[in-house]
């Protein structure tokens, strides 16, 4: 027997002596009765045992219906826990739906969630997704709005429905929405402003998309990355072209220049500058911005629109007295010594352009233009055998014979076939370099350029 046991039986034993002793102690007085009220009278000890009874049967009363209250709460717990369950299932599933690309049967799964709980946060937020999805951007905003007047204080809402404006070009809507959060929201206007100059960018605002980043920049520039910084010189260089695009060339100057202040090396700025002074008919003043460009940055295509610019207008012979002076001077030397000699080939001057590609080749590791070019020339001169040598540096340059399988989604050209595309990701779509009837004849593009 337990140890527990036996200490129970004992105070049982100790209790009933106890009340044995003090019955049998005072049993004259137990044998006494008590008048109650006129004519009623009763034993001490009937009523002893009465009240003891009457505290039994009210404690036992009070014990019962407790329970049953627990047993009512526990009922009404299971059954809103087995439908908690039952929606986050559903909610869930109508998530993997969307993420799968099945908007539509989510959303006859959220019209049956919200009949039964109308207005439900997390069903309202999905349905506005499986809307926008479709397309139904009208629809989606009218649900919206009214999602947004029943719950203000989710500021979710707001963001869908300014996607939902958005799509339902109403640009001026999207923007209001986002502006007022940005306001409203200081904690979350990071958030806003960024959403707000996407929206900007895809509209082709950029003015308003320049000053949107500003504000960033001015509130939240430890959260800008080097990239998002470098943001604003991109907006701002989009202006300038908005005002080439409106023949206001001076005004678009004045604004490359700004764009080559802050950012020296964003070779964009200096093409389009050059090209605006051209255009206001200061050819000499857009030529030493293109040479001042190369300078500074060694970017090849500054290179490039000065030799398109002067054989399209037909003078050849200021364009090479140019690209020599800058082969001549410039630091990047090899860079501005292949461009004089591509100009040299494309003018016929051969030999000249093959000393010069002779003398860069030694200098550098990959360019099949320059073994194209030098195999032209050879085969041009009749020297059949160094032509084939400079087309299989070519080939070897470009890898051609190595590259045999490529990925019919991205584009992306391997060595070996691959299970998955590392490049994109994509299963079985991996394919041999191998097409029939489907390769056209191979013509070399005619050399082009902005000044045609």
């Amino acid at each position: 027997m337990r140890l527990i046991n036996v200490l129970f039986i004992a105070l049982v034993a100790f209790v009933l002596v106890s009340v044995g002793y003090v019955y049998v102690e005072n049993s004259r007085l137990m044998a006494g009765e008590v008048m109650l009220w006129d004519g009623v009278r009763v034993k001490v000890s009937t009523l002893l045992i009465g009240v003891f009874l009457l505290g039994f049967v009210l404690n036992l009363l009070y014990t019962g219906i407790m329970e049953l209250r627990r047993l009512v709460r526990g009922l009404s717990a299971s059954a809103a826990t087995r439908a908690g369950k039952r929606l986050s299932s559903l909610l869930q599933d109508v998530r993997d739906l969307l993420a799968h690309g099945l908007p539509g049967e989510a959303r006859q799964i959220l019209e049956g969630v919200l009949k039964e709980r109308n207005g439900h946060e997390g069903a309202s937020l999905l349905m506005a997704e499986a809307m926008l999805k479709l397309g139904d951007h009208d629809q989606a905003v009218r649900f919206l709005e009214a999602c947004c007047l029943a719950h203000p204080q989710n500021i979710e809402f707001r963001y869908q429905l300014a996607e939902a404006l958005a799509g339902a070009r109403n640009a001026e809507g999207a923007a209001g929405v986002l502006k007022g959060l940005a306001g409203d929201h200081p904690k979350h206007a990071l958030r806003a402003l960024r959403k707000l100059r996407s929206l900007h960018v895809d509209a082709g605002r950029w003015e308003d998309a320049l000053d949107v980043h500003k504000r960033i920049a001015s509130r939240f520039a430890a959260a800008m990355n080097q990239a998002e910084k470098a943001q604003g010189t991109a907006f701002l260089y989009q202006v300038g072209m908005a005002k080439v695009e409106g023949d206001q060339f001076k005004e678009a100057a004045q604004v490359f220049q700004q764009v080559i202040k802050e950012d020296p090396a964003f070779v964009p700025a200096y093409l389009s500058l050059g090209r605006c002074m051209i255009l206001q008919d200061q050819e000499p003043q857009g030529v030493e911005i293109w040479q001042e460009g190369f300078r500074t940055t060694g970017e090849g295509a500054l290179l490039q629109e000065l030799e398109d610019y002067f054989i399209q207008s037909g003078k050849p012979e200021e364009g090479l007295a140019v690209l020599r002076r800058v082969a001549t001077v410039s630091e990047h030397l090899i860079t501005a010594r292949f461009f004089l000699g591509k100009m040299l080939y494309r003018l016929e001057i051969l030999d000249d352009a093959l000393v010069l590609f002779q003398e860069v080749r030694a200098q550098v590791v990959y360019s099949p233009i320059l073994y194209f070019f030098m195999a032209k020339i050879h085969a041009r001169r009749g020297r059949m055998d160094q032509a084939m040598n400079e087309y299989r540096q070519l080939l070897r340059n470009l890898g051609v014979l190595k590259m045999r399988f490529e990925c019919s989604l991205c584009g992306h050209r391997t060595a070996d076939f691959a299970d998955r595309c590392d490049a994109c990701g994509s299963w079985n779509s991996s394919h041999f370099l191998f097409k029939e009837n489907e390769m056209p004849e191979l013509h070399l593009r005619p050399e082009t350029g902005p000044w045609v």
